[in-house]
């Protein structure tokens, strides 16, 4: 059982400035919670008792938000309720990321608190309104008897490109129910050219399952001399017939909120969802979560 999860949040928000100047975007709101509280309350209701959160100086906001209590209000509100209620029932940790130098750098920064232990890689502005949370999907088709890698998969129209920057491309082998086997990861411009003539793609969704075993397929060997990041396209090769690599279709809308574009896209749609006690639902009672 996997009950253990790392959250980077110590990226510089290049996308969203000049407005990253001030506040972190995983601070931004999404209804009447930010984006990191979304985040760390789909890993709780999936069963994760252990988070680490990779921040860097500059962004203690986050930690203080999430650790410090209210002690001036008589009254808490549904949404500070909730918050305590989700930091009473997991374990918090951070560590930090001296430079912003990508997801393998900060999965590395949280390699003592992984241990042995395979664990899930959650990016907070990617969020998904789903009757199950996306990492709850994942786990429930992750095998504990065979280390591999399981990434989200979700399927989207062409014209949503613009709004899911950075997202990678698969090639895969269908396996059973939304389950498949990845083969390759795809640059922009590789996918530009495989799914030429379709009007859709499948890219990669910001969960993944990591057995402990991908911290040998982080190190210098596989950094970017251009950025000084760690390629991950470079690591997925490496690790092509050493560790299984998995994927699965996520069922629910998903949204990346990583830029202004995207955000102002999705908060119109994620807006037209009505509040319930800081939660958000559609018009059939389904709860949008991270």
């Amino acid at each position: 059982m996997i009950e253990k999860a790392v959250v980077p949040v110590a990226g510089l928000g290049t996308r969203m400035l000049p407005i990253t100047k001030s506040i972190p975007k995983e601070m931004l709101p999404v209804g009447r919670k930010p984006m990191i509280q979304i985040g760390v309350e789909e890993l709780a209701l999936s069963g994760i008792r252990e988070v680490c959160i990779v921040i860097r100086q500059g962004k203690e906001v986050i930690k203080d938000y999430l650790l410090s209590g209210y002690p001036y209000l008589e009254k808490a509100d549904g949404s500070i309720e909730e918050l305590e209620k989700l930091t009473a029932g997991i374990e918090l940790s951070f560590v930090y990321q001296e430079r912003a130098l990508g997801l393998g750098d900060a999965m590395l920064k949280a390699k003592d608190f992984v241990g042995d232990n395979p664990f899930v890689l959650l990016v907070p502005d990617q969020i998904m309104q789903a009757d199950i949370p996306p990492t709850k999907q994942l786990l429930n088709h992750y095998r504990d008897n065979l280390p591999s890698i399981w990434t989200g998969l979700v399927k989207f129209p062409k014209e949503e490109l613009p709004y899911f920057v950075g997202a990678r491309g698969v090639e895969y082998e269908e396996l059973r129910e939304d389950e498949v086997r990845i083969e390759k990861l795809y640059s922009e411009e590789e996918m530009a050219v495989v799914y030429r003539d379709k009007d859709f793609e499948v890219r990669g969704f910001g969960r993944t399952i990591y057995p402990p075993d991908i911290f040998a397929y982080l190190d210098q060997r596989f950094i970017n001399p251009a950025s000084g990041e760690v390629d991950l396209l470079k690591t997925f090769e490496e690790c092509r017939g050493k560790i299984p690599h998995y994927g699965l279709l996520l069922e629910g809308r998903p949204f990346d909120l990583g830029t202004f574009e995207g955000y102002y896209r999705y908060m119109q749609e994620i807006w037209r969802r009505r509040a319930v006690r800081g939660e958000w639902k559609d018009d059939e009672g389904r709860y949008l979560t991270a």
